[in-house]
This record gives structure tokens, sequence and C-alpha cells, in this order.
């Protein structure tokens, strides 16, 4: 099993800290779920935040002032802004997500239990059971702790060497990205553009659609102060997250746009992802050690390429579920139909399988895969099950 082997020279208290983290966070698997369940339940937090003090500008605050306090404490540049725009963009998250207050204590609780449960799983020990049974100092221990959760689980997936500077400059830098998430959600709510994932299409002041080229430009400016891997992750999931979104929906869809939109962020995607595969072969040797997986690459594609021709664009991108293509579901009876279920995602799936065999390409980047596949069985089940909102489509 790959580990992970990100320590820290430096001695400093934030530094010793993140040292004796990584000794509890090795297992790349077990990174990888905290990535997923941190976030999820600082969601939770900050929508029962919302619900008791009936505002978002609360919440907005308390996130300034949080990552100000990380400035002030001399906590890695990079990781700080990685952190700012984390939890800026949770803090967003959480106004379009509403649930009942009992379901944030369910969902918060369970984000909790899910990282025992990655540790149980990865058989390494929680941090917090190195001091948790100590007689004096657990509590402070176990502040510390829940303060720099977020920067220690960044800290810990990060590759490269973490940037101390201490100049007030540099450290306004790394809480830009927050500014610029609360400042793009202000344009968002004046209806002047949209995010790239919304399904409802406002009219933009604007005679031409700016909102992607806005957000590839913020996003590109963040990740130039901070990492590429903001650019990479917020660009290479953007169509699966319309996908499901505009299947559940299935109103007010601009189907034009919506086939633009899914069509310029999969190839963004599929071009960073096959570009930081190709870069991971030093030289011909490489080639002939990875056969199995440029195999599996080459089938997975072609027929892919194969199911897309059969469907047409329209047939690929929901026109029977949206009402523009008048046929019937099961309108393609040859192969692969009829013998492969749910053969375009699958195919896929067979194909970032092949990446995947990499091991140069896996040791760099350990999750990428992971979500690809992770949010392609999440639409599969989803057409699978025909899960969506009951709506009346245009005769």
């Amino acid at each position: 099993m790959m580990i992970n082997t990100t320590y820290i020279n430096n001695v400093k208290n934030y530094n010793i800290l993140s040292n004796k983290f990584n000794d509890y966070h090795q297992n790349y698997i077990n990174i990888f779920i905290h990535l997923i369940t941190t976030p999820l339940s600082l969601l939770e937090l900050v929508s029962i935040t919302n619900k008791i003090t009936g505002n978002t500008i609360t919440i907005r605050l308390l996130s300034l002032f949080y990552c100000v306090s990380l400035a002030y404490f001399d906590i890695p540049l990079n990781v700080l802004a990685l952190t700012s725009y984390a939890i800026s963009n949770i803090v967003i998250i959480s106004k379009y997500i509403k649930l009942k207050f009992v379901y944030n204590i369910l969902i918060f609780i369970t984000g909790y239990l899910m990282q025992d449960l990655s540790h149980y799983i990865t058989n390494e020990p929680t941090y917090q059971s190195s001091y948790i049974n100590e007689s004096s100092g657990n509590i402070k221990l176990f502040i510390e702790h829940t303060y720099y959760l977020l920067p220690l689980v960044i800290t810990s997936s990060l590759h490269k060497n973490l940037i101390y500077k201490k100049d007030f400059l540099n450290k306004l830098l790394s809480i830009l990205p927050l500014l610029l998430v609360y400042i793009t959600d202000y344009i968002v709510e004046k209806k002047y553009i949209e995010y790239p994932w919304q399904v409802k299409r406002y009219k933009s002041i604007k005679k031409i659609d700016y909102s992607n080229l806005y957000y590839l430009t913020t996003l590109f400016a963040i990740s130039y102060f901070t990492d590429y891997k903001v650019f990479l992750l917020g660009t290479s999931y953007i169509h699966y997250i319309r996908y499901i979104t505009t299947y559940y929906y299935r109103i007010n869809i601009d189907y034009s746009n919506f086939k633009r939109d899914v069509l310029l962020y999969k190839c963004i995607s599929m071009i960073q992802l096959y570009y930081l595969y190709f870069i991971s072969f030093q030289d011909i040797n490489d080639i002939y050690i990875n056969i199995r997986g440029i195999s599996l690459i080459l089938f997975g594609n072609i027929l892919s390429l194969y199911t897309s021709f059969l469907l047409g664009i329209d047939g690929c991108y929901f026109g029977i579920e949206l009402g523009h293509l008048n046929k019937n579901k099961k309108y393609i009876n040859t192969f692969p139909y009829g013998y492969i279920p749910h053969p375009m995602i699958l195919s896929q799936c067979i194909a970032f399988y092949g990446i995947n065999t990499n091991i140069e390409f896996y040791n760099e980047w350990p999750y990428l895969i992971y979500m690809h596949i992770l949010l392609y069985i999440t639409h599969l089940i989803q057409e699978q099950f025909d899960i969506h909102k009951n709506v009346y489509l245009p005769i």
C-alpha cells in the first residue's frame, strides 16, 4: 500500500504538530477519505451555524477571521491559500444545500465516524488516540487538533515543499482566494454570471455568456498563487456535476449551453488527465511495463467513441430525458447495447483503471482517478434507477 511521506523539518509549532499528524496519516487511502470527510463535516457545521444565526454573513466573517488567524500563526503560505479557498467554497456551498437541522447533525456525526472507519480500514491509529488518555493537556491538544484540522489534512496531501514567508504581502495574497470566492458569489447573486455547475440559467446583463471564462480565469489566478491542483480539481469534475444535476432537475435547462459546458469541461479535464499520464513515462521501457494499462485505455476509449457514435450528441447528453430527442431510451439495439450495461460509462471507467495501473502516475496523483470513477458510478446508479425530480417535459 502506498504511503504518504510529507514531513517538514522546520522547527515551528505548526510543523511539529503536522509531523505528529502525518505519523497517523501515512496511507494515501486514509488521506483521500479525510479530504472528503473533513470538508463534509465542516459543511454541516457551517450549515448549522447559518441556521442558528439566520444569515451567512456571520460565518463569512468567522471564516475570514479564521484565515487571518492562521496567517498570524505562520502556517505555510500554500497551505493557507488552499485552506482559504476550501473554507470559502464550503461556506458558499452551504447556501445551496438545504437540509433539515437534524440531517445536518446526522451528516456531521457520519463524517466524524467515517474518519475513524478510515483509520480502521487502513490499519492506522488516529492522532486523537495519541493524546486522549493523557492525564493533563488533552483538552488543549484536542482544541489545537480541531483548530488546525483542515490545514493539517491539506498539508498531509501535498507533495511539494511548503512555502514560508512572513511578510504581510505574501500573507495577504494567501488569503486572496477566500476574497475572490466571496466576490464571485456576490456577482452570481446579482445574476451577472452563474457557476458552471448550476442548472438554472440566468440572463446576463451582457450579450455574451462569460461565466466559463470568468470561472476559469479566476481559478487560474488562484492556482497561480497556491497550487496547480486547485485548477486541476476545479476543472476535472465539473462535467460530472452537470450530468448529475441536469439529469435530476430537468427544468430551466438551456440545452445548447448545457452541451457546450459539459463538452468544454470534459475536454479540459481529459486533456489534463492524459497529459499528466503521458509525462509520467520516463523512457521507452515504461511503455512496455505499462502495456496492460495502455491496452485498457485504448479499449475503453475506442468503445466509448463507438457508443457515442451510435447515440449521437443529443443521445449522449440527455436529449431524450430533456425532451429534445423524440426517441425511446432503448432505441439502440446493436452491440455494445444489450450486451454491456451502460457501456459509455463503464468503458470510460475501464480507461481510467488503465491509467491508474501506471505506478508513477498513481504515486504522483493518487486521488485523481478515484474521484473520476466515483462520480461516474454515482451517475450510473442515477441512470440505472432513473433517479430524477418529477417534472412535465415539453411535448
